[in-house]
């Protein structure tokens, strides 16, 4: 059997054929998949809808869609959008996003298998054979990156499907169509036209290129180009018609209560834009508590209403050189997912189209509409109108008959191209080309130069394709912390494998994508100290659509597999690391810093250089005050100093100096090559613990150092460090351990630094803040701490960390009228347009009303909009001290 399955934002499906029937393209029919419709009644439907109900058993489909209604915080929905959104740990358990914190209990990964894994159950109760045991096409958004492409992978496998093909959306709605009307594509189409595909579904907006190409009866297609990825469709359409509805209802409702609002919506739009369809229908919202039936609220939603949204909002009519409207942050953001912040699909299809160089060939010759979006005709007709707007002339309109279960049918015909060898095959293969940054020999970039790559893989190689790069002078770095980058391009496609080619600094994200690097240190040798290894590269496009890089030695066999951190986020650092101009040390001023480093900690050497003397002449040498210290030199003087661990046991002070020099260089504990090599190299020093434990100020030093690198450790890592804390900060009795007070203040620092902690153990954390305030026993320290526990939004750590808002929201209530706690109540009641995240309007504008009669009234406003703070000083208090030079965290 042939599979093909539709995972999709709003609806999943599964088609299939069999490639023994006697026909020259057999028959593709839909599975029915049974599902609950009521919690005791269970019937087949065509489409699985890609609804997760957590109720005493779990629903997946059309009960779960609609009881979700009622209950929209037991409720997992748009897995598929959360799958690609880097501003969360995608493998952790953050849904349903709209609970508190003991409800959400999937991962985005884990719901999208949940919905694959009903899809396999389906098959193989009507089926002989196994769905795991077929050849199964699975469909992703063309704009889906590495990264996403790999998690959509890890949840087919989760879900038991082994033998999996990838294969883009909007070519998938293409093979539908040439399914049902390739004697017409052949009469039709003539060579060199373009086909336009617009597939705008409940999550994404994707457009395609095809090129045709023809010799006699002969007929090829290619694909040309492929858009950005946009989260941006039938969803943030919903969400238009639930402020709509909420303004007419007259109040300010509760998430849940707004999540059941969005829910009917989607009801009631389907319903509206149906032809013929009702000119009017109503919205109902129950109230809360003992006004449950007597507080229900009704608004009536009219068609025409509707219709304004849609045709002046989504599919405005607007020229070919309009560039969408693109601000700090887009108005849908009431899901925490980071949608585009204009809504005009019609927009966002002209730039792509201008990019692609549309325009010199007249326009699109033919368009193919697809995604649930574009179900009701007047959508399709508004951007065929728009089109021959732009160009002149109206493009050929494809028709797909099903639009719901276009991708699948298309998936299972390529299924079955691929295992016959008969049909028609889109070709284009990848539709990014893969560079892989590279350094000059001469030393580090800096920050005035271009981006210079080399080109691994070429857009348009084809799943299977195995390549070779050696252009004859690659060396390999190994023995040393370094940091590999891998980036993307969908505009080039000229560039080969080998061509060393420049990018700006500046370049868009079409021309240049930057992936998430590799940070490693690759062993080579017995001999310790770095080494040049000379290599050559190679480059596999997996059959399921990913890309493995390997680096091969050229004198020995050594192979390297460069492993892309696909889930790790970029934690808000630059690029690549970067120094302040008029700050640029010399190697021979390093060379003497590193010698006097050595001499204080190197075993077996006498000499005059006192421990505390080695901060002022490492100034005096570099020529620079510490806090001028490039973040370059920072990370050499602090890899000596990891390599003379053993050097702080000689006596108190040069543990105390140790600790602290150390933790000063390493800081913040990401944000350059290498740094996660380096901090696990700090961590082997956790289970031996100080030397000198009776000296007060080595255990201070010792927590400011794990505070100071807090930002590079992992969830169980930071575990570790709050464990030895627990027990001081959190005693289970009344009876307290005397601590000397300077110790404990910075313990809670500490604490408060790790952004992994469990939200519970930072709620618990919060609350004891709280009551020492309460005693009266504050200072400046417990309102920083209290700031970085109920921030909302984190320095490093995902959106899925933060405490929930009415947790912070009893925490600013509890602080309001303190004066010292004026930047606490900014960070802890920043905006971020993530309702999830966001504290009430009331509460809100109470402490807007605080911040407006401080006398640095206008950075801490600044900061409680979410804009980030014009004053380095306040952002490097936030943050707990000042940054390495040449470090940017994007707050």
């Amino acid at each position: 059997m042939n599979i093909g399955i539709d995972l999709g934002t709003t609806n999943s499906t599964l088609a299939f054929l069999d490639a023994g029937e006697a026909a020259h393209v057999p028959p593709i029919r839909l599975l029915p998949i049974p599902q609950h419709v009521s919690a005791e009644r269970i019937e087949p439907r065509r489409t699985l809808p890609s609804f997760l109900l957590l109720d005493r058993e779990r629903y997946i489909g059309v009960y779960a869609r609609e009881q979700g209604i009622l209950t929209p915080t037991r409720l997992v929905y748009m897995a598929k959008s959360w799958l690609s959104n880097p501003e969360v740990d995608r493998t952790e358990k953050i849904l349903p996003w709209d609970a508190d914190l003991d409800g959400r209990i999937l991962s985005p990964v884990e719901a999208s298998a949940a919905y694959l894994g009903h899809l396999r159950h389906a098959w193989d109760e009507q089926s002989s054979a196994k769905l795991a045991d077929q050849n199964v096409v699975l469909t992703v958004p063309a704009s889906f990156d590495e990264e996403a492409r790999e998690l959509t992978v890890e949840a087919a496998r989760q879900a038991g499907l082994e033998r999996l093909t990838l294969l883009e959306e909007p070519a998938a709605a293409f093979y539908a169509w040439i399914v049902h009307h390739f004697s017409e594509a052949k009469s039709r189409l003539a060579d060199g036209q373009l086909i336009l595909i617009v597939d705008v579904g409940g999550g994404t907006t994707d457009f395609t290129l095809i090129r045709v190409s023809r010799q006699g009866d002969e007929i090829n297609f290619t694909r040309t180009a492929v858009g950005p990825h946009l989260l941006l469709g039938g969803d943030n359409f919903d969400l238009k018609l639930s402020w709509l509805a909420e303004a007419k209802l007259g109040a300010r409702f509760s998430l849940s209560q707004r999540v059941s609002l969005l829910r009917q919506c989607t009801a009631v739009k389907e319903g509206l834009l149906a032809d013929p369809g009702p000119s009017a229908a109503d919205i109902r919202i129950a109230g809360a508590g003992a006004g449950l039936v007597a507080g229900t609220r009704t608004a009536e939603i009219r068609r025409e209403e509707v219709l304004e949204v849609l045709l002046d909002g989504f599919l405005e009519l607007c020229s070919l050189s309009d560039e969408p409207r693109e601000g700090k942050k887009s108005l849908f953001r009431d899901l925490g997912l980071p949608y585009v912040s204009d809504p005009a699909v019609t927009r966002h299809l002209a730039r792509f189209l201008r990019q692609s160089q549309v325009e010199a060939e007249g326009g699109p010759d033919a368009v193919l509409f697809n995604g649930g979006f574009l179900i009701p005709q007047i959508a399709r007709d508004r951007l065929t109108d728009a089109i021959e707007s732009w160009f002149g002339r109206r493009p050929w309109v494809l028709e797909n008959s099903e639009l719901d279960a276009a991708v699948a049918i298309g998936a299972a015909y390529y299924s079955y191209v691929r295992s016959t060898g008969r049909g028609v095959v889109v070709r284009g293969g990848l539709p990014r080309a893969y560079y892989l940054q590279i350094q000059a020999a001469n030393g580090p970039r800096t920050e005035s130069d271009r981006i210079r790559a080399i080109c691994v893989v070429p857009r348009g190689a084809e799943e299977g394709t195995e390549l070779e790069v050696d252009p004859g002078h690659l060396q390999l770095l190994a023995n040393t912390p370094v940091s590999f980058r891998l980036h993307s391009s969908r505009t080039r496609t000229e560039d080969q494998p080998g061509d060393l080619v420049e990018f700006p600094e500046n370049a868009s994200e079409a021309e240049l994508h930057t992936h998430a690097p590799l940070r490693t240190v690759i062993r080579f040798g017995r001999r310790r100290g770095p080494r040049s290894v000379p290599v050559k590269l190679a480059a596999r496009l997996t059959e399921v659509g990913t890309l493995e890089l390997w680096s091969q030695s050229k004198i020995d066999t050594n192979r390297w597999r460069l492993q892309f951190q696909l889930r790790e986020q970029e934690r808000g650092t630059a690029p690549t690391a970067g120094v302040r101009t008029g700050s640029i040390v010399v190697d021979e001023a390093l060379q003497e810093a590193e010698e006097l480093v050595r001499a204080v900690f190197a075993a077996k050497r006498e000499t005059g250089l006192t421990p505390e003397e080695l901060p002022s002449r490492l100034e005096q040498v570099l020529g620079l005050g510490k806090l001028s210290w490039p973040l370059e030199a920072l990370r050499r003087l602090g890899d000596i100093l990891l390599e003379l661990r053993e050097g702080r046991e000689r006596a108190a002070n040069h543990e105390l100096r140790w600790f602290n020099l150390c933790g000063f260089c390493l800081r913040p504990g990401f944000g350059f090559p290498g740094d996660d090599w380096r901090v696990e190299q700090a961590r082997q020093l956790y289970r031996a613990g100080l030397k000198y434990d009776n000296k007060a100020q080595n255990q201070i030093e010792w927590y400011i150092f794990w505070g100071r690198v807090a930002g590079g450790m992992n969830r169980n890592q930071q575990a570790d460090i709050y464990q030895r804390m627990s027990a001081t900060l959190l005693p289970r009795t009344r009876r307290r351990k005397r601590v000397n007070p300077a110790l404990l203040r910075q313990m809670w620092r500490t604490a408060a630094s790790l952004e992994l902690l469990p939200v519970q153990t930072k709620v618990r954390l919060g609350e004891a803040l709280l009551e020492r305030i309460a005693r009266g026993e504050y200072s400046e320290s417990e309102f920083w701490c209290l700031s970085r526990l109920g921030a909302r939004k984190l320095l490093y750590g995902p959106a899925n960390q933060v405490v929930p808002p009415g947790t912070a929201s009893r925490w600013v209530q509890a602080v309001l009228n303190v004066p010292e706690a004026g930047e606490a109540l900014a960070a802890t009641s920043r905006h971020t347009g993530d309702e999830a995240r966001d504290l009430s309007s009331f509460v809100r504008d109470s402490v807007r009303k605080v911040l407006e009669e401080k006398p640095n009234r206008q950075e801490l406003l600044a900061l409680f909009q979410g804009e980030e703070p014009q004053d380095s000083r306040l952002r490097d208090q936030i943050f707990g001290e000042e940054l390495p030079s040449g470090l940017v965290i994007q707050m």
